[in-house]
């Protein structure tokens, strides 16, 4: 019988040994039942989450599945081919169909057993409880962190980490502190300071984002392109530089077809607020300047009709962009639409917008001298 094997670890921070040992005790269970197997039929997936479908290895062994270029499949435990009890029985399922077997050498299962239907089922189960239980582990730990005012793992502009509390040595024999602590960053908060400033001085986000750029000020990561609008706006948003650290503010939830990530907002009752007053940067007087001035430009740019949620209506573009000098600063008395510049001899007439368009019925004109 023609054997390939399926081996995976899950993290950069599990050892790379993992699939060696994974391969070995496939190879030793084939020689031990007079089977066969060749180098070109062992696939393997480095550092890759067991939750992902689109994993390189395991697609190609789908593919190599349905040539028929084997009979079976060995990995060591169910659980390298997925942690998610949908999807490895969906992987049973297409392997049966192919007509490949699948061999769990660790769990002791073969899928073309009556016996193992109840086995692969329970098995699954628990793989996938035990990913559930390790994320509310993970968890507990980054917010116990959190409490007792360490970092857990942000990466704001303004501020650096620092380690904080015992050195200790931990099982694997690595050194390493209790955590890590947030510090300002003298040099990125006086940017953060000018970035703040221009924008109640009535500099556009874009413009701001020019200056920086044209100074070459380096951004957090060393991005090659420089500053960008969407970076200047969070900093302008972001709380953190008035003292106040929100946490599990959003949740990661990753797509199970191609890996990526999206955030969502969680409940706000699950926030955990903590207030540092050694970390502020901007005052509150500069904080809520920049507030109001947010609400005054709420709705000059573009909204998408089909954005979910969206309460923000969009205002007029030549309210935003006023042509004239008057443009915008007069209103139609009947529909609210704006009173432009239309047409005329000499320097032109102010009238409805609307009415040209012959939406509106006010057609009243009024000379540009005049006005």
């Amino acid at each position: 019988m023609r054997v390939a094997i399926y081996a995976r670890y899950s993290s950069e921070n599990q050892s790379e040994k993992s699939i060696d040992d994974q391969i070995r005790v496939c190879k030793k269970f084939i020689k031990d039942n007079d089977m066969t197997i060749e180098d070109k039929h062992i696939f393997i997936d480095e550092a890759i989450s067991g939750s992902i479908v689109n994993r390189p290895g395991l697609q190609a062994l789908e593919n190599a599945a349905e040539n028929k270029e084997f009979d079976a499949v060995a990995v060591d435990d169910l659980s390298r081919l997925s942690r998610s009890n949908h999807q490895m029985l969906t992987l049973v399922l297409k392997f049966n169909y192919y007509q490949i077997k699948i061999i769990s050498v660790s769990d002791g299962i073969i899928t073309d057993d009556d016996n193992s239907k109840l086995d692969i089922h329970v098995r699954g189960l628990i793989n996938e409880l035990y990913l559930d239980d390790l994320k509310k582990k993970t968890m507990r730990g980054l917010e116990g962190q959190k409490i007792r005012g360490y970092s857990a793992g942000e990466n704001v502009y303004g501020y650096y980490t620092k380690p904080s509390g015992k050195l200790k040595v931990n099982k694997k024999g690595h050194h390493k502190y209790d955590g890590m602590v947030h510090k300002i960053n003298p040099d990125e908060a006086e940017i953060v300071k000018k970035i703040f400033k221009e924008f109640i001085n009535v500099k556009s986000v874009s413009k701001i984002v020019k200056i920086l750029n044209k100074d070459k000020v380096p951004t957090k990561r060393g991005y090659t392109g420089g500053w960008n609008t969407s970076t200047v706006s969070r900093i302008l948003k972001n709380e953190k530089y008035i003292g106040l650290w929100i946490w599990k503010k959003f949740k990661n939830v990753r797509d199970p077809m191609t890996g990526k990530r999206k955030k969502i907002p969680r409940p706000e009752n699950e926030h955990l607020r903590i207030f540092k007053e050694e970390l502020i940067i901007i005052n509150k007087e500069t904080w809520e300047k920049t507030q109001k001035r947010w609400n005054e430009i709420k709705g000059t740019f573009p909204v998408r009709k089909n954005s979910k949620n969206n309460n923000i209506k969009q205002k007029s573009y030549v309210h935003s962009n006023p042509p004239h000098l008057l443009s915008g600063l007069m209103k139609c008395s009947k529909c609210g639409g704006a009173i432009v510049l239309i047409s005329g001899k000499g320097s032109g007439y102010y009238g409805c917008f609307n009415a040209k368009r012959k939406t509106c019925d006010n057609t009243l004109l009024a000379p540009r001298k005049r006005i």
